[in-house]
């Protein structure tokens, strides 16, 4: 038999899905809407570094990425990015600050 605090609970229960569920659907179209932005926008724009050298606006709808060789570590032997690579923390390390 249904009590009133069973249907009190599965209408809360359902309350939230349909929240959760309208909660969800925003996040994602904001985050279409940011991702149209940027597409948009170009990847020419200030501060970005995923635009390949010279690239003209006639390039904006496709980006290119540069890619950088690794180097192993001559001390730990792990493989680094040269421009990029942080101390491994053994006193040895070519990559130390």
């Amino acid at each position: 038999m249904m009590s009133l605090s069973k249907i009190l609970l599965l209408a809360l229960v359902i309350g939230a899905v349909w929240f959760g569920w309208r909660w969800i659907n925003r996040v994602q179209e904001i985050g279409r809407a940011r991702t149209a932005a940027r597409r948009q926008d170009g990847p020419n724009q200030p501060g970005r570094r995923d635009a390949a050298p010279g690239a003209s606006s006639r390039d904006a709808g496709a980006y290119a990425v540069e890619a950088e060789d690794m180097e192993k570590c001559p001390e730990c032997g792990a493989y680094v990015a040269p421009r990029s690579a942080v101390s491994c923390g053994r006193p040895a390390c070519p990559y130390g600050r």
